[in-house]
């Protein structure tokens, strides 16, 4: 018996509904486990920025460093071998460090040994550079695939996605930022921006001169800023050569 068009069409477009839920909606949990917000029985939440290291990485370390602010930064395999001194300072001034794949593609136009080669060669390249082995990942766009959790458990990274965003890769001036990125936060929010642009098409300084007034805005709610792994309840990344010393 043939199903009416309706019924076929209807099935299709719930078909695809549910494999974009799947993939692509921040919360969804589908396909594997994904932190999109931390604890909220304290009064923190996190920084995160996406898509470096780049040349406006070091501005954006300088105004973190004169708020005392710690951040944790996704950065992108490519972008470290371009800026190696950049994502060392990262390291060394104490920011955390994820896994932002090595050249930011989307993962459902990805093969499996595709995604793979993309985790395993960003996490070896930021290893190499910064002595810093990444314990989270943040698959490019927010997209996951049963191939990327898959990568991702092989090499034990945890998966962080984001609560609220400051929408910076938007034409928004520095106010309109601040404003997005706070409107909706709370206890345990992780908050998405960025410090370069995986096109390479615009600069963030509209983001820099946007941190000071959100973390003014956070504190007049009450809320503190706090390392991303706290947040989420989890160890802090090692370095190599601190682990070599307490052997």
């Amino acid at each position: 018996m043939l199903l009416p068009i309706s019924m076929i069409t209807g099935s299709a477009v719930a078909a695809a509904s549910a494999a974009y839920y799947a993939t692509s909606a921040v919360r969804s949990q589908w396909l594997g486990a994904t932190v999109w917000r931390g604890r909220t029985d304290t009064n923190e939440v996190a920084l995160t920025f996406d898509d470096g290291p780049d040349k406006d990485t070091e501005e954006l370390l300088d105004v973190l460093g004169d708020l005392n602010v710690n951040a944790a930064f996704f950065m992108i395999g490519s972008q470290v071998e371009r800026h190696p001194d950049i994502a060392r300072r990262v390291a060394e001034l104490g920011h955390e460090i994820g896994n932002h794949s090595y050249s930011h593609p989307i993962f459902v136009s990805r093969s499996a040994n595709e995604t793979r080669k993309q985790l395993d060669l960003a996490q070896q390249i930021i290893a190499e550079t910064t002595d810093i082995r990444p314990l989270l990942a943040r698959p490019p766009y927010g997209v996951r695939t049963r191939a990327y959790f898959s990568a991702a458990r092989n090499l034990n990274l945890q998966t962080v996605q984001w609560s609220d965003t400051g929408f910076d890769w938007k034409d928004h001036d520095a106010e309109r930022i601040a404003r997005d990125a706070v409107q909706h936060a709370r206890a345990g929010s992780i908050i998405l921006l960025h410090d370069g642009d995986s096109a390479g098409k615009s600069d963030r300084k509209r983001t820099i001169a946007g941190i000071p007034l959100i973390v003014a805005a956070l504190k007049a709610r009450g809320l503190e800023i706090a390392p991303l792994s706290r947040l989420i309840e989890m160890k802090s990344q090692p370095q190599f050569g601190a682990e070599q010393t307490n052997a």
